[in-house]
């Protein structure tokens, strides 16, 4: 495999986001893996089965499937092993401990965690929120958020927000400016979880100097100045240390892992509080 590609089916009867992810997170633990993707959503007939074995005969590889439809999942199985294809259905393992555990069927519903319940209107509510509370915006209303992240510019806040804000929870931040005291009146007596997040300054000025190079901007020159940036990283931890905040430094972290740093924090938090 080290000087080949390996093509990797990705079926679905939903929108692949569960199958994707899933393939996206095992490939990752290998490395110099060169793989090519090809996608296959609401797959829920056997003209669709036809389609996606017209598109493996072409280009064998391993198939990975997301399909509840028992029969559906069975013909992917036999063609799968007529041809030889290495294949597995990826929410099989999952699905059945949790039916052992509950004593219960599953109900072979189709994208049935993207059915349109009460949580996807929350989901759907939080990100309006993290939109209308983005980069300082509207802080009088601080009162309805569940977190609200602070930190100098280009920390990544505002794709944390979205992506937590996806996971359900209504999140605000605000950028610290340079001489701009933090308005800290708009906090005050409330029940909120606040986030301090940081970076390398190094870094920062890198990622800095690439924003203005595509916004085509050249006049805010302490924009990038590692020394000015020094400084702001510097006073920006104190503030974070003042009112107690955790701080998660974003040098070495996507935004999941960040995301994923806030809940954790948050879900201590509200242990603490509750």
């Amino acid at each position: 495999m080290n000087d080949t590609t390996l093509h990797i089916h990705l079926v679905s009867d939903s929108t692949g986001e569960t199958v994707h992810q899933i393939t996206r997170a095992c490939v990752a633990q290998f490395s110099n893996v060169r793989t090519t993707e090809h996608v296959w959503t609401l797959v829920r007939s056997h003209n669709h089965v036809d389609a996606v074995f017209a598109g493996v005969d072409r280009n064998p590889g391993v198939l990975l499937m997301s399909v509840v439809d028992e029969d559906l999942r069975t013909e992917f199985e036999r063609r799968c092993t007529e041809r030889g294809i290495p294949h597995v259905s990826v929410l099989d393992p999952v699905v059945d401990l949790l039916g052992r555990i509950l004593g219960k069927p599953m109900r072979n519903r189709p994208g049935g965690q993207r059915q349109l319940d009460t949580a996807y209107f929350d989901r759907m509510a939080a990100v309006d929120f993290a939109v209308r509370h983005d980069d300082g915006l509207n802080m009088g209303e601080l009162h309805d958020a569940d977190i609200l992240l602070v930190g100098v510019s280009r920390t990544s806040k505002t794709p944390t927000s979205m992506y937590l804000a996806h996971r359900g929870y209504k999140v605000a931040n605000y950028a610290l400016v340079p001489n701009v005291p933090f308005p800290a009146h708009y906090i005050d007596g409330l029940k909120l979880f606040v986030v301090g997040l940081t970076n390398d300054p190094k870094r920062l000025s890198v990622v800095r100097k690439t924003r203005q190079i595509v916004q085509s901007d050249e006049s805010n020159v302490t924009y990038t100045d590692l020394e000015r940036i020094t400084a702001e990283v510097r006073d920006a931890r104190r503030l974070f240390a003042k009112n107690q905040w955790p701080v998660i430094d974003v040098t070495r972290r996507s935004v999941e892992e960040t995301a994923a740093a806030v809940i954790q924090l948050h879900t201590g938090w509200q242990e603490q509080n509750s």
